[in-house]
């Protein structure tokens, strides 16, 4: 159980620790693109205003917006064209990169026909631009197109070295953990341990009184015969033997090592083992429907399989309604692999009932714990503890009045 415990621990931080470093980087990326997204913005803007060309040394200001990392040779490092677009034709009037004319008024009449002031578009998939167009007063666009494919690649390779970076962050961490989380989880396993030898030495010291109080009531009994007070102190007494059985059983669930899985005829153990409480239940006034298909092999561990059907038998056989019946079905899961055994049993007032706390230990939906009904809600948490084991799931659902105990091998 701690073994997994540390393992789901170790692997859900670093799962976090993952989320972080891709929320880091696609922060970054996000913020180093919008970034460069206005410093073109405000270079274009610049050479529009100046009629599409550079503007001269000392006109151009960058230090209304000093988060954009730009200063007076910013203006020259820039490769760009310009073009004047009207009804008639298209002219290229200043290039300063490496394009044929032809290339260039293709682009500038493609970005004329978009919607939107300013942009940016791929070219060829090699090559990313970023424009701006204005109206100039005699009815014709003036389009500057900004070559920023060097920035975006160099964004980029920085976010390239940033992901390895933090990949190679978040295996350090891993390994980490892996040394680290022994001891992170060692003060549930010595807690554990303590809980463990209580149980142990509690149950065993209990049996001595109760072995006493069992041969004081035979001794009563023998003297002046029984009588409804000796019934009553039989019955805890068996009550008490059970739940100490019960907890032993429980704390010594964590210490088995893996159990072995052999191949076996599942639906014969089934049928001997549901078979065995039909007395139980019809003396009760119950009904028992047996469908089991014969015949169905898998691997299980004998005992482990046969102590979990009880434990589902013995569930539906205390909570079935008076009157009311108990079924048990068992049946190959058609094209998946595996077996399916389900105990149901009818349950009226199960309907608002919380299911999911149901394999939880020492649970029970009587929170009075006055009723008649035996237990004490161990017997579904070690039911599901040796369906785990074997490699299988046990689960539960309620439908039409019936409560169903589900096993998936």
């Amino acid at each position: 159980m701690f073994k997994k415990l540390r393992w789901k621990f170790m692997w859900v931080s670093a799962s976090v620790l993952l989320l972080v470093i891709c929320a880091v980087i696609g922060t970054a990326y996000w913020i180093a693109s919008d970034t460069v997204m206005s410093q073109t913005r405000l270079l274009m803007r610049t050479i529009i205003e100046n009629g599409g060309d550079l503007p001269l040394q000392g006109e151009f200001n960058p230090q209304e917006r000093p988060f954009l990392a730009l200063n007076q040779e910013s203006i020259y490092e820039l490769r760009y064209f310009t073009a004047l677009i009207s009804d008639e034709n298209t002219k290229i009037t200043n290039i300063h990169l490496a394009i044929k004319e032809e290339d260039a008024i293709e682009i500038a009449e493609s970005v004329y026909h978009r919607n939107g002031d300013d942009g940016s578009l791929s070219i060829g998939g090699k090559r990313k631009m970023n424009y701006m167009k204005q109206l100039q007063e005699d009815g014709s666009t003036l389009i500057v197109l900004l070559d920023c494919t060097s920035r975006y690649s160099l964004i980029r390779l920085v976010m390239m070295y940033m992901a390895a970076l933090w990949f190679a962050v978040l295996i350090l961490y891993v390994v980490i953990m892996i040394h680290f989380s022994k001891k992170l989880v060692r003060p549930f396993i010595e807690n554990d341990e303590l809980q463990k030898r209580f149980i142990t030495n509690a149950s065993h010291e209990l049996k001595t009184p109760l072995a006493v109080i069992s041969a004081n009531t035979e001794m009563t009994e023998a003297m002046g015969g029984k009588s409804k007070w000796t019934d009553s102190t039989r019955r805890q007494v068996v009550k008490l033997q059970t739940l100490i059985e019960d907890l032993v059983v429980l704390s010594r669930l964590d210490e088995m090592k893996e159990i072995v899985l052999s191949e076996m005829d599942l639906s014969a153990l089934t049928s001997e083992t549901a078979e065995s409480f039909r007395g139980v239940i019809e003396n009760s006034g119950k009904k028992l429907r047996v469908d089991i298909m014969p015949g169905l092999r898998g691997k299980a561990e004998k005992r482990g399989f046969q102590q979990l059907v009880s434990i589902l038998m013995d569930n539906a056989a205390k909570y079935c309604d008076e009157g009311g019946e108990v079924i048990i079905t068992f049946s190959d899961k058609g094209r998946a692999k595996g077996v399916k055994l389900a105990v149901s049993n009818t349950y009226a007032e199960g309907k608002d009932v919380d299911y999911t706390r149901f394999f939880e230990r020492f649970y029970r939906e009587d929170t009075s714990h006055n009723s008649a009904k035996a237990g004490f809600g161990i017997g579904l948490s070690i039911g599901k503890e040796i369906a785990e084991r074997m490699g299988g799931t046990l689960k539960v659902n309620y439908s039409g009045a019936m409560i169903s105990f589900v096993l998936e091998l």
